[in-house]
């Protein structure tokens, strides 16, 4: 099956996993059709390799000129979809899902990645677009999404039935902002995710979101 229709299949289980997702009588199948949703966004090296990576579909092979490019103002790298993509899947899944520390703090991922950003990225000026893309560690950067992706699957297989109807605590996104993830143009973020259950950060940040960016950093590619 080519990439093409790899992408479809994927889409049209992730409308079936939305008609599901909150239903408790489900969950086993749930927690399945999750793992499977998300490993197509994650590098099959955290999955196995009998599994379809999208992610690696497009950043295998990637020039490190074209991982870094940024081609106009206002439009933002493959580098930059990566980190952001992965941020937000660490901060959400952690902070509001798992009650557990982010991965990013965990390891001194800042240092390794070699970045001076911890935010999300949403609202970067162009000049913080082009002085994160021309100093990431591209590999460091791939890594961290592994170990996030990796995080995000023991949370998701911890999950207890019902659990995914429960709304998030206004605490939890409280310490979104106290930990500065989000920059003053992107705490429409803080709204966003407050009115979710943990169904809703499942579906978006853990999966659509990510597949969202991964499309953009195909299209930047070719």
């Amino acid at each position: 099956m080519n990439m093409s229709n790899e992408r479809v299949v994927w889409n049209t289980l992730q409308k079936e996993l939305k008609a599901i997702i909150a239903k408790p009588e489900h969950h086993e199948l749930v927690i399945e059709r999750i793992l499977v949703q998300h490993s197509a966004v994650h590098s099959a090296c955290i999955t196995g390799p009998d599994v379809w990576s999208f992610e690696d579909e497009v950043l295998d092979e990637l020039s490190e000129e074209n991982f870094r490019r940024v081609p106009k103002p206002g439009v933002n790298s493959i580098a930059w979809h990566i980190y952001h993509s992965t941020r937000i899947e660490d901060i959400t899944l952690n902070t509001l899902v798992g009650d557990r520390p982010q991965v990013f703090d965990e390891q001194d991922w800042s240092a390794r990645i070699g970045i001076r950003y911890r935010d999300t990225g949403n609202g970067m000026k162009d000049e913080d677009v082009r002085e994160l893309s021309a100093a990431v560690h591209i590999a460091s950067l791939r890594d961290y999404r592994n170990a996030v992706g990796l995080r995000t699957r023991e949370i998701v297989m911890a999950l207890r039935p019902g659990e995914l109807k429960q709304k998030i605590d206004p605490s939890r996104v409280a310490l979104i902002k106290s930990n500065n993830d989000v920059r003053e143009e992107g705490e429409w973020l803080l709204d966003y995710w407050g009115g979710l259950n943990k169904a809703g950060i499942i579906l978006m940040p853990a999966t659509r979101h990510l597949i969202v960016h991964l499309n953009k950093s195909q299209r930047l590619k070719k």
